[in-house]
């Protein structure tokens, strides 16, 4: 069987190409070659993406047998998330991290942040500025980075959590250097390098005294952090938490939060949407379908990449050992011959049509699917209706902002800015008072 056609441009030119609009380049890439085609990026390997929803399900079977999800994440990721990483292993010692993470990520344990979540999110609101261009990310990345905080690390101590609050984001922002630095060039006298290793170690000295101090708290099966569940569970080496809980953070936080800055990117240019999300309340189906309909229009995570044991067969292609064969998420999202309407926002396709769902993977797919896709779902729709809750608000400019490759996410251009103001009741009273305490 032959191999797929690849795209004829010099390296270097697809590499910027990708860089500066990835979307418009797989996209220009998907409509002349076809649904599987093969990328090369400089100082990081050849990729083939693949944009068929009846091969993408072939792919992840494959991850039973011959996929290494673990092993293709591995030279990016463990620096930072370490090697027992359910991110960055394979086998059976994934299998050993999935099943320590499985329980405490229970849907019904989940749903039990809830209100801790709306509190998290009140408490930000009322911090906002009124009736001037906010920028929605960074608003969005403190309400999810404290939610991690709280409900996955289960921090309490103010200086623990003011110190986090201030490594925690930095490391993220550093850590981007991995992901363009080839794993062979990352010298160590590089500054950026060591600030990633130096913020890395102080956040580990902290995790490692709230694991100790965990363990010795006679009364951790009581509480609902995802850190005690984990400890409670007994079977979980230090190290071994230390890492899911960096996972978490990076699969969490990040992900969650410039989703959440891409909804309302959205819903300020719908109106109607937002009115029907309100007059909904308190029953979430069409709120779902707004979330939903974020992640396929604007996905996050624009592919999930697999190292291959050997070569695979995959529709009438070949794919080698040294390639990497790739999932394109934002391509699978926009096929027109699944999604009507492709490029529209519109959250009802999402209501009573399980067609939708063939062509919509943004938590990747198969048994290595996000563990965190219920909280990171939930965290969405209690944010968003705490949001609508509170504040009306308005795009700060009339067009759509596009979407920028920042790392290995697609963000807003302009960080989804707004205009919030006070939401005005009938009464011509505010809708709300605001919460008497900044949990952010």
């Amino acid at each position: 069987m032959p191999l797929p056609p690849r795209v004829r441009l010099p390296a270097l030119v697809q590499g910027a190409a990708f860089a500066i609009d990835m979307v418009g380049f797989l996209e220009r890439s998907r409509n002349r070659y076809g649904d599987v085609f093969e990328v090369r990026l400089p100082g990081i390997g050849k990729f083939v993406y693949v944009a068929d929803p009846a091969l993408v399900k072939q792919v992840f079977a494959a991850d039973r047998d011959i996929g290494l999800a673990g092993e293709a994440r591995r030279p990016f990721f463990e620096p930072l998330l370490g090697s027992e990483s359910l991110l960055t292993t394979d086998g059976e010692q994934w299998e050993r991290q999935r099943k320590l993470l499985g329980p405490p990520f229970h849907g019904e344990l989940i749903e039990g942040y809830r209100e801790q979540m709306r509190e998290i999110a009140a408490a930000s609101i009322a911090g906002w500025p009124r009736g001037e261009p906010i920028k929605m990310r960074p608003r969005m990345q403190e309400i999810t980075l404290e939610v991690i905080l709280r409900l996955v690390f289960g921090i309490e101590d103010a200086d623990r959590l003011a110190r986090l609050r201030d490594l925690l984001p930095k490391l993220g922002e550093d850590g981007a250097w991995l992901f363009w630095l080839p794993p062979d060039f990352r010298p160590g006298w590089f500054p950026p390098l060591r600030n990633i290793f130096k913020r890395r170690d102080e956040i580990d000295e902290i995790l490692f005294d709230e694991i100790a101090r965990r363990r010795r708290d006679p009364d951790v099966a009581e509480r609902k952090d995802i850190l005690s569940l984990l400890v409670a569970g007994g079977e979980a080496g230090d190290q071994e938490l230390r890492d899911e809980l960096m996972t978490l953070l990076a699969a969490g936080h990040e992900t969650t939060a410039t989703s959440l800055a891409w909804a309302f990117e959205r819903l300020v240019r719908h109106p109607r949407v937002v009115e029907k999300i309100r007059a909904e309340a308190p029953e979430e189906e069409y709120l779902d379908a707004v979330v939903k309909e974020t992640l396929r229009i604007r996905p996050v995570i624009q592919d999930v990449i697999r190292k291959l044991k050997e070569p695979m067969q995959l529709g009438e292609w070949t794919i080698p050992v040294d390639r990497h064969v790739t999932p394109a998420i934002v391509l699978v999202q926009r096929r027109g011959d699944i999604h009507e309407d492709r490029k529209a926002f519109k959250p009802e396709r999402f209501l009573g049509n399980p067609k939708t769902f063939s062509g919509w993977i943004p938590f990747g797919g198969g048994r290595r699917r996000c563990v965190g896709s219920h909280m990171a779902m939930l965290e969405m729709k209690v944010v968003i209706r705490e949001v609508l809750e509170r504040v009306d608000l308005e795009p700060a400019d009339a067009r759509s902002e596009r979407a920028r490759l920042h790392h290995v996410t697609l963000v807003p251009a302009k960080g989804a800015t707004v205009i919030a103001r006070d939401r005005v009741a009938d009464s011509g009273q505010p809708e709300h008072e605001p919460p008497r305490a900044a949990v952010v």
